[in-house]
């Protein structure tokens, strides 16, 4: 028994030792590939090989030590490809050690690489990880079939192994089957969670890295990062956040410092692209503990498209917005300026008639009269903008009628400080319009370029055909599809920033001091368009100029003829 202890204490160390290098074999040579198999299976069979050689030896060539624990389990965890090289290569010595028990002990390589194989294909499909009970049982199994073996012993020597170690053997090996199984076991557990992790942190189809708080290094980094970024996975493990992240060194510090101390968790920031784009993102980062380092597990989700759509869905609602207060002023201002010059009218004609009988020194009736037909003429703007104006469309070609329109411009503005150039377009179709409005659109929108310039300022008329498609019509509420004459002017003055671009259609909106202006130029170029089924479109730049563009439908001359 003292023998017997012994060698089982040796074994057990042996297993001990073994089951360490499987581990680290399996680390580095993982049982999917057939090599780890093999692999495992000439160390399995070394190590039984060892134990063969501090054996228990009941009589000359009759001897006992824990091959089978080894062989076993090598058939357990790793498979035939394991089992394999390791019963083959105790085989090999065990019949070259020769004696009486060869045969029994050959037999007992190949039962316990048998059964192991049995439960390797019939209990791992159904547990990730074998619990003690069932090592415990798979031990004794494969021990029942090695005394099993004794039966082809003589029977003086069959009773000896019987009466002498059967009881040890039930007693003691399956226990060893249990402490060794559990060192692989518990292996084999952390290796899926490991596995698991992996699967789950790169094959997950969001962004994920793996960042050190400290200096910012990524640690790791997903295939989905890698597809996004457009580096491989070894090149941004190679990196720091600093790299992608567009923040000063010191923000990235404090943003991950915010993070680690979970007193935020979403960000939202630029990151660089390898091919030196830039994309909105939101980062979902919070601490974790990987390998006793505390790291910071970052989601990230690309908002470029969504904060694109969201853009000009917000452009959308506020051109949206702003036809409809341009509709409800237009019909306000329609409503007091038709009523307005109604009083207008009737002063005007009286101070006409009472002027003709005071006489030529009726000074106050002639101011009475000149202040009338002012505010006649801001009527008639303000019914421009509300598109209530009389009109009389006739059919015009639109660079004739600019052409002939010019030299009056060119008095409107002062020619030695302001450079009006006129740039006809080919090609043009004709217009159905009242040359009175086309002329007074002219008059406001070069009168509104002549005040964004400063000396030596230039503006340009220019004229060309043109085709509004559904595509920019969705993107400009008040456009319709369909073929324009397009009449443009443009400046190289003072531009105009987007919170002023959003109000210079309203009636008497001025950026000029008080008095020096009504605020109703572009107010009736705006109405002349629309009574006209046309549409306005206005680009500024601060510092750059404004251009003014009139799309002027043709399909009215097709109607009316």
């Amino acid at each position: 028994m003292n023998l017997l202890l012994t060698e089982l204490i040796f074994n057990l160390a042996l297993l001990v030792a073994l089951c360490v290098l499987s581990g680290f074999l399996d680390q580095r040579w993982p049982r999917e590939n057939r090599l780890g198999p093999v692999l495992q299976g000439l160390l399995f069979g070394g190590a039984a090989i060892i134990g063969m050689f501090h054996p228990l030896v009941l009589e000359p060539g009759l001897i006992f030590d824990g091959r089978s624990v080894v062989i076993s389990l090598a058939a357990l965890f790793y498979g035939p490809w394991a089992a394999l090289p390791a019963a083959a290569m105790t085989i090999a010595v065990r019949v070259g050690m020769g004696g009486v028990g060869v045969t029994m002990g050959v037999l007992s390589i190949l039962t316990s690489a048998g059964i192991g194989l049995l439960a390797y294909y019939y209990l791992r499909p159904r547990r990730t990880v074998f619990r003690g009970s069932e090592l415990y049982l798979f031990g004794l199994v494969v021990h029942l079939g090695v005394l099993a073996g004794t039966l082809i012993l003589p029977w003086e020597s069959a009773l000896k192994v019987l009466s002498n170690i059967a009881l040890p053997i039930i007693l003691f090996y399956p226990l060893a089957t249990l402490l060794a199984g559990k060192i692989l076991a518990n292996q084999e557990a952390l290796r899926l969670s490991e596995r698991n992790y992996r699967q789950l942190f790169d094959d997950h189809a969001a962004v994920k890295l793996l960042v050190d708080p400290d200096d910012g290094r990524i640690i790791d980094a997903n295939q989905a990062a890698a597809l996004f970024y457009g580096w491989s996975q070894p090149e941004l493990k190679r990196m720091r956040i600093s790299q992608i992240n567009i923040l000063t060194p010191e923000q990235i510090r404090g943003e991950m410092e915010k993070a680690r101390r979970q007193k935020r968790y979403h960000f939202e920031f630029k990151h660089r692209l390898a091919d030196g784009s830039l994309r909105d993102v939101a980062v979902f980062s919070s601490p974790t503990l990987v390998d006793d380092r505390a790291l910071l597990h970052s989601i990230i989700f690309d908002l470029t498209e969504q904060k694109k759509a969201q853009e000009e869905q917000e452009l959308l609602t506020d051109q949206l917005f702003q036809a409809r207060k341009m509709e409800a002023v237009g019909r306000l201002a329609g409503g007091i300026a038709h009523e307005f010059n109604n009083l207008m009218t009737a002063i005007i004609a009286n101070a006409h008639l009472a002027k003709s009988k005071q006489g030529p020194d009726a000074e106050e009736l002639e101011e009475i009269e000149v202040a009338g037909k002012r505010a006649a003429e801001l009527t008639r703007q303000l019914l421009a903008f509300a598109r209530k104006q009389s009109i009389m469309p006739e059919e015009l070609d639109l660079n004739e009628a600019v052409d002939g329109f010019l030299p009056l411009l060119r008095r409107l503005i002062d020619q030695q400080q302001v450079n009006l150039r006129w740039q006809p377009g080919g090609d043009l179709p004709k217009l159905r319009l009242d040359p009175d409005q086309l002329d007074q659109l002219l008059v406001n929108l070069v009168r509104n370029a002549k005040e964004a310039l400063a000396d030596d300022g230039v503006i340009i008329i220019s004229t060309a055909a043109a085709e509004l498609d559904q595509a920019y019509c969705e993107d400009n509420p008040g456009a319709r599809p369909g073929r324009y004459a397009a009449l443009t002017v443009s400046d190289n003055g003072c531009g105009m920033e987007k919170e002023i671009l959003g109000k210079i259609f309203e009636p008497f909106f001025t950026t000029k001091d008080f008095g020096q202006g009504t605020g109703l130029g572009l107010s009736t170029a705006y109405g002349i368009v629309k009574q006209n089924k046309g549409y306005i479109e206005v680009n500024s730049t601060p510092g750059q100029g404004t251009r003014v563009t009139v799309y002027l439908p043709v399909e009215n001359v097709e109607e009316a003829r």
